[in-house]
């Protein structure tokens, strides 16, 4: 589907869609489409992943969307180094930024899946010295797929791979994660936590010290090239609370950082972009579409006890991350994910949120195609609110749906329907 929308400049520029390559399916003729799971086979056509990206980076250049987060951007099954290649050559050619996933101490490292050097499995089998110690107890076994990030074999392999990766490929960033509540208990990281924080949360401690050799190796990069979005999970919202219980491995996405004050922060030389959790500081309750009608900033959007006015993050780069509408959604009932819901009031709500807050960006899913009514409704409502993050719907109708519909009246008149 071709928007070919006419944009002016982005009030939240660093905005992309993220994606598992093995569940984005914008060629739906391949026997192989998987709509749910992480971090398991990739069982479609080599050819399809060409297919599949071409068109969502085509939408992501109509839409005036900067940026797609690719998980599995490099695998074995599809086309290893040859079809990365084409994919983010392609993506420059529109403009638009390839973000591969980096796995630093989980997650495949830089290569995601498939016998290569820099695939964190191939380098953990030569150098199992190399792995984390996952377990308290004493004589615990080394992780077959993590890495300890004290080790210095581990350090001197990730930043080689990350080097390797902006060299060989036209990415224009990428998205880091070190393994959702990852930790490691050998001496030499129990150490170095010490050394970081006594008062962050063990999460956020562990993600400075996994990261820290990608961010080092990164900011000689974006140096060169300051145009380059360098983003990192930090797995949770920026709500400034200390709450005592927040485990190590909580089974839910978490609005708030379990600290006021994080130290995380000075243990980072360069900071990259801190991508922020949004998904559970965003309303419990999504607002109706008929309060947007007619006010860009509803009161009942800032009815949330989540996430007060006044709350900024504390990172000095920020982006926010929506798990709604997302295989990773379960909310309002429980029962199913909302991946192939209407989502265009959280969305909304995100985009003004995240703009008062003074973040540069947001970032939604962008998995399933355009093909489906209510995703392409809620690219071009992603779209149009990153653009003008402060509109009502009125205006996403007459500015943006209005482009689609080749009249404004239509488009004004096809949201006034749709709110009631």
């Amino acid at each position: 589907m071709k928007f070919n929308l006419t944009r002016p400049k982005p009030k939240l520029p660093n905005s992309y869609f993220w994606t598992c390559d093995h569940s984005t399916n914008w060629y739906l003729e391949d026997p192989g489409l998987i709509n749910f799971g992480s971090w398991i086979r990739n069982i479609k056509q080599p050819e399809t992943y060409i297919k599949d990206y071409t068109r969502l980076i085509d939408m992501a250049s109509d839409l005036g969307v900067k940026g797609i987060v690719i998980w599995g951007f490099l695998r074995d099954s599809h086309g290893g180094e040859d079809f990365a290649k084409k994919i983010s050559t392609y993506a420059k050619s529109k403009n638009v930024a390839i973000m591969p996933g980096i796995g630093t101490t989980h997650y495949g490292g830089v290569y995601f899946e498939g016998e290569h050097k820099y695939n964190m499995n191939t380098f953990l089998r030569d150098y199992p010295e190399a792995a984390a110690i996952t377990s308290k107890e004493k004589g615990s076994q080394r992780s077959t797929n993590s890495t300890c990030p004290s080790s210095p074999l581990y350090k001197e392999w990730i930043e080689e791979s990350v080097k390797w990766l902006f060299d060989e490929f036209d990415v224009g960033g990428c998205n880091i994660e070190n393994g959702d509540f990852f930790s490691c208990y050998c001496d030499a990281c129990q150490a170095q936590k010490e050394e970081i924080s006594k008062t962050d949360p063990n999460f956020l401690v562990f993600q400075a010290l996994s990261n820290k050799p990608v961010l080092d190796i990164a900011k000689d990069i974006v140096d060169k090239d300051p145009g380059l979005l360098i983003t990192w999970a930090t797995y949770c919202g920026f709500v400034p609370e200390k709450v005592e219980d927040i485990p190590d491995k909580p089974e839910s996405y978490i609005k708030t950082m379990g600290t006021d004050k994080p130290e995380v922060f000075k243990a980072l030389d360069y900071e990259g972009i801190a991508q922020w959790t949004l998904t559970k500081m965003l309303r419990k309750d999504e607002i109706k579409l008929i309060d947007f009608l007619d006010d860009g900033k509803a009161p009942s959007i800032y009815d949330n006890p989540s996430w007060s006015r006044d709350i900024r993050p504390p990172s000095q780069r920020s982006t926010g991350f929506v798990h709604q509408g997302s295989q990773w959604d379960y909310s309002p009932w429980e029962t199913r994910s909302t991946r192939y819901d209407l989502f265009i009031g959280r969305i909304k709500e995100a985009c003004l949120r995240s703009y008062e807050a003074g973040l540069e960006g947001v970032s939604i899913h962008g998995e399933v195609s355009a093909r489906h009514i209510p995703s392409a409704l809620n690219y071009l409502a992603f779209s149009h609110f990153i653009h003008w993050p402060e509109d009502n719907l009125r205006e996403f109708g007459r500015k943006t749906l209005g482009q689609v519909f080749l009249d404004e009246k239509e488009g004004e008149d096809f949201i006034e329907l749709l709110t009631l």
